[in-house]
């Protein structure tokens, strides 16, 4: 029970926050997000509250206060986004909260993590060689365009590989569906309705990808092995009552990997091509490092190698690919002074932690030497979530951009169309490169 004292700090009389329509908020934060960051961190300083069209809340800016918001029982918050969920499906982990995500959890991490995911790395390799070796001095591309291609490619192998499918209508349907979805309809369940045009649209190309789904099950479930990749990972897993996941939970955690593991790892990929062309001393510094490894570096020798791990680091901070973590409440919840009541939500917005001054010396200029011979917690640097929901394909995510960076630098000489800062504009619940990171081919290294 929540004491007279307690209830006096409760969000709607205390918390200083922005006044003014949600709705302009919501625009706010879901156009200009980062700038949206800044000015509440200006305003109001490590704690606001939060006021938009499909939440309210608390908003928080510190390690410390996220690190209280994250160590709450897990039985305390609800699944993440009701406006996800009308995307990824019932099952997904984005969905799921209390025991069923954490049966869900305990069933799944052993499985992306370790050996099996390491086993991934050549396929990594293999892909984004393939894809650099199509382009020719003089070539104009979006490095946005070329990772997103190296990622899909990546989870179709990797998701897929074991499967015999024929690629280029598996690459169409996968596409189609993510490029189909509004993040209007993330921020607002109440444009998830046929007669919202782009969710229309998504239910009809998410339905292509359902039957595609159902079909390949149906083929692996006739073999002796359900194979090596990942959909056979999700096809042998068995709960700890001996019961297989459902048809409909391997759809739901298919469109989750392929929804979180594509889009993010394409703008990571984007971002470092980026960050290399405009930092000259730090590609030169890899190049004099990288030869170490060898002629023919294994992709396991590029994941470990340190100032590599740094520079991909340093740009997952400086251009962070999701700005925040909400979290909804089910049970009232203390962080610092303030009550957040149930039916409300805290997010974290931690962005403003990796461009905190305080945490990050300069942390407007990309320094990839701040992350050598310095840990940093788990609530100063967390790029890919953190709690009982951090993201299940960090270690996958984090190995492909190391892979992909190193064999960019080794094998081509890019350089920017412009001079001029690439701004970062919201994609759907990714921020990214407003431009997509348009380069020049000068040559193979």
């Amino acid at each position: 029970m929540i004491s007279g004292i307690e209830m006096t700090v409760r969000l709607a009389e205390t918390a200083p926050g922005p006044r003014g329509p949600a709705a302009y908020h919501t625009l706010q934060f879901m156009m200009r997000p980062t700038r949206f960051v800044e000015r509440m961190r200006r305003d109001y300083g490590d704690v606001f509250r939060v006021r938009a069209l499909a939440l309210k809340g608390l908003g928080v800016m510190s390690p410390e206060l996220a690190k209280e918001a994250l160590a709450v029982d897990p039985e305390a918050y609800a699944a993440l986004s009701a406006g996800l969920k009308g995307v990824v499906g019932d099952f997904s982990l984005f969905s799921t909260f209390s025991g069923d995500h954490k049966r869900q959890r305990k069933l799944l991490n052993p499985r992306f993590h370790g050996q099996r995911m390491r086993a991934f790395a050549q396929t990594m390799q293999d892909v984004a060689r393939a894809h650099f070796a199509k382009l020719r001095p003089g070539d104009r591309v979006a490095m946005l365009d070329v990772g997103q291609r190296i990622s899909l490619d990546v989870i179709l192998e990797t998701v897929f590989g074991s499967g015999g499918v024929d690629r280029e209508r598996v690459r169409d349907i996968v596409s189609s569906m993510l490029d189909g979805f509004s993040p209007a309809a993330i921020f607002s369940v109440a444009l998830q309705t046929p007669l919202f045009p782009p969710w229309r649209r998504f239910l009809a190309r998410r339905a292509r990808f359902d039957a595609f789904v159902t079909e390949t099950l149906r083929e692996r479930r006739a073999r002796p092995t359900p194979g090596d990749d990942i959909l056979g990972v999700l096809l042998e897993a068995r709960y700890e009552d001996g019961s297989a996941l459902s048809d409909e939970e391997i759809r739901d955690h298919l469109i989750t990997l392929l929804i979180a593991g594509h889009e993010t790892t394409a703008i990571a990929i984007a971002w470092g091509a980026y960050w290399l062309c405009r930092e000259p001393g730090v590609k030169s510094k890899l190049r004099e490092q990288l030869p170490a490894l060898g002629d023919d570096p294994t992709p396991e020798a590029l994941t470990k190698h340190e100032y590599l791990g740094a520079v991909c680091d340093e740009v997952l901070r400086i251009r962070p690919i999701v700005v925040d973590i909400a979290r909804p409440v089910v049970r009232d919840v203390r962080v610092g002074e303030y009550t957040v009541p149930a039916g409300e939500t805290i997010v974290i917005f931690f962005e403003a932690m990796l461009k905190d001054p305080k945490i990050f010396e300069r942390p407007e200029e990309f320094r990839p030497e701040r992350f050598i011979g310095k840990r940093y917690t788990a609530t100063e640097f967390m790029p890919f979530g953190g709690g009982h929901r951090r993201c299940l394909g960090a270690a996958f995510a984090e190995q492909e951009l190391r892979i992909v960076l190193g064999t960019l630098v080794r094998e081509l000489d890019l350089e920017l169309e412009s001079n001029e800062p690439e701004p970062s504009k919201r994609r759907n619940v990714t921020i990214g490169p407003a431009r997509g990171v348009r380069v020049i081919v000068r040559g193979k290294v």
